[in-house]
């Protein structure tokens, strides 16, 4: 039985954030939005990362593995994408897990949410096509 990968169930959870969105689910969207970006970055790390990465690949903070992934590629951090895998990480804790900043995500909440995943996605997978490029 082959095992599923980390970019396989980040496409899955992309797939489930489109679908919750169209539902009118929009909690459901921004947690499958920031699971799809975590799968995603764990997938990078996990390919092009080192054998020390293996513990890393045990936890959900996006900016963790977004600065893990800027080591590998000796990237400097970005700020902006950093306060977006930020928002990420807001919309799927406050709306997962009880807490005195629960929320309630809107449809535009939603649609931030959408927008962080496919911009960050792609520039994971832009990442994937340099490295496989040079390989």
């Amino acid at each position: 039985m082959a095992s599923i990968s980390y970019l396989e169930y980040s496409n899955r959870d992309k797939k489930y954030a489109q679908d919750m969105f169209n539902c009118q689910n929009y909690d459901p969207c921004g947690r499958f939005c920031q699971q799809s970006v975590e799968k995603r970055l764990k997938y990078f790390i996990e390919q092009y990362g080192t054998t020390d990465d293996i513990p890393v690949l045990h936890i959900h903070s996006l900016s963790k593995l977004y600065y893990r992934v800027c080591e590998i590629i000796d990237h400097e951090i970005d700020k902006s994408m950093r306060g977006d895998l930020h928002q990420l990480t807001t919309y799927y804790f406050d709306t997962n897990y009880p807490s005195e900043m629960n929320i309630e995500l809107t449809k535009d909440m939603a649609e931030e949410a959408l927008e962080i995943m496919e911009r960050t996605n792609a520039w994971i997978d832009s990442l994937v096509c340099e490295k496989e490029r040079n390989i």
